[in-house]
């Protein structure tokens, strides 16, 4: 399996675990998808050129989404 689909698969599980945690109101859920989701986005921005456009935009999409969570927003 390519390291592009294995980072795409994290970033959905990340995902829904935050989204499981936001609808159960499980805070350590949507903790462990925030920094799931963060750590995955980090890595997806520092090797911005090896990755497909269409994934360093949904990286960005989930920094400015754990931004406004950690802004309660």
């Amino acid at each position: 399996m390519d390291r592009r689909q294995i980072l795409n698969y994290v970033n959905f599980a990340a995902l829904i675990l935050y989204i499981i945690g936001r609808v159960l109101n499980m805070g350590i859920l949507c903790w462990i998808g925030l920094g799931i989701m963060t750590l995955s986005s980090i890595w997806t921005i520092i090797h911005w050129k090896e990755n497909d456009k269409i994934s360093n935009y949904i990286a960005v999409a989930f920094l400015i989404l754990v931004g406004l969570s950690l802004l309660g927003i």
